[in-house]
């Protein structure tokens, strides 16, 4: 069965979707859904799996083949939605990560592709795909940045070299897609052979993140967002977000706020807590905490990695990116 997704860009060819590792839970259902896909029948194979996730709503299986259905019938703002649910009630899983952020390099959208592949290797730091696409993706960044240069300054000789040293690297032919049977993996398509590029000067070696001297607020301002959410302050929780925000998934930030509120209102106690909260500086204004969310309410408990990047707004640190790993 092919599960390749049609990419706009040459390096996005070698990002296949990958099929998930997921148990077989109930798998007849599934097995059915995918007897269809391969017959072409998309809307029969979607009507089949909703059917059987009516009856299963967390079989981790079938929501991971609806959500490569939505794929397929190229309704990538519902797959991204999909996708993002399944890291949310199976962290431990990277590949919905993986496929999160090949469709969120479709549209362009770099960061949140890089911070989906980061979550995904904090998962499985041997994953080799997400560690092959995410150096796509930076090299995606790269050339952005190059590109920005050169508008700024179209004369400058040293950064157009560069950026024809990254083209030859990225452009290519195209790339094949595997097809197997689920849940097998998907195996990466090959890589084409690039001419080597001349040499260039050494870069640089590699700086460690460090925390920023504001890291003190910026932990503070984390606490105060930990401390409405517990109290279940929602004006104080929402105020804990820089306008700049946008959720996963897809949603408009309206619709991220309403659905806020009613989760939050809607429980009798929570207790939220920041185990080893770690600060990172991005750059002068931005930086990134990784720790362990501690959650329980009275309906639920669970333990969950979290990757927060917040910046400096009139003085105060606002969080902008929030993505479970």
């Amino acid at each position: 069965m092919n599960r390749s997704v049609r990419r706009s860009a040459a390096f996005l060819l070698m990002m296949g979707l990958t099929a998930s590792t997921l148990p077989a839970i109930a798998a007849t259902p599934v097995e059915e859904a995918q007897s269809l896909i391969s017959q072409g029948d998309l809307d029969g194979a979607l009507k089949r799996i909703d059917r059987y996730l009516a009856a299963s709503p967390q079989d981790a299986e079938g929501r991971f083949t609806r959500a490569l259905i939505l794929v397929k019938q190229n309704n990538n703002a519902e797959a991204i939605k999909a996708f993002t649910e399944l890291t949310r009630d199976y962290p431990q899983l990277p590949e919905p990560y993986n496929n999160l952020a090949v469709l969120y390099a479709q549209t362009g959208n770099y960061e949140k592709a890089r911070d989906a592949l980061e979550a995904a290797l904090a998962t499985n730091p041997s994953y080799a795909t997400a560690h092959e696409n995410l150096g796509d993706i930076y090299a995606a960044l790269a050339g952005a940045a190059y590109n920005r240069a050169l508008a700024l300054d179209a004369n400058n000789a040293s950064t157009r070299y560069k950026l024809s040293l990254l083209s030859g690297l990225t452009n290519g032919g195209a790339g094949r897609a595997a097809p197997v049977a689920a849940p097998a993996p998907v195996a990466a398509a090959a890589t084409p052979t690039a001419a080597a590029p001349a040499p260039v000067a050494a870069a640089p070696a590699a700086v460690e993140p460090t925390a920023p001297a504001s890291s003190d607020a910026v932990l503070r301002a984390l606490e105060v967002w930990a401390r409405a959410w517990s109290a279940r302050d929602v004006d104080a929780y929402l105020a804990a977000y820089s306008p700049e925000f946008r959720p996963d998934g897809g949603l408009a930030i309206d619709e991220w706020q309403l659905q806020r509120r009613a989760r939050i209102g809607k429980a009798k106690m929570i207790n939220v807590e920041l185990v080893a909260p770690e600060v990172q500086a991005i750059d002068a204004q931005h930086v990134r905490v990784l720790f362990t969310q501690d959650y329980s309410s009275d309906t639920i408990s669970d333990k969950v990695g979290k990757i927060i990047e917040l910046a400096e707004v009139g003085g105060s640190w606002k969080i902008v990116r929030e993505t479970t790993r």
